[in-house]
């Protein structure tokens, strides 16, 4: 019987920890896709702004640490 055993609470805290990264990556991503769509509404003539590039580096960034995340997930 594990409960009250130290695996059954290491089981726990890792069920825990995982289910942390599994909310802070959809959290994650939920940001990076708002920020894909309001880069999408961006009139031409701003794309070659320097928010606008900012905006693409911060999708960019945010796709990276998505993707590890996932990788460790």
């Amino acid at each position: 019987m594990l409960c009250g055993s130290p695996v059954a609470a290491d089981y726990g805290s890792r069920r825990k920890r995982r289910e942390e990264v599994s909310r802070a990556l959809a959290s994650l991503a939920a940001v990076r896709d708002a920020e894909q769509r309001s880069l999408g509404n961006v009139p031409e003539n701003f794309q070659n702004s320097e928010s606008f590039e900012s905006g693409e580096q911060a999708v960019e960034i945010l796709d990276e640490i998505v993707d590890l995340l996932a990788s460790v997930y």
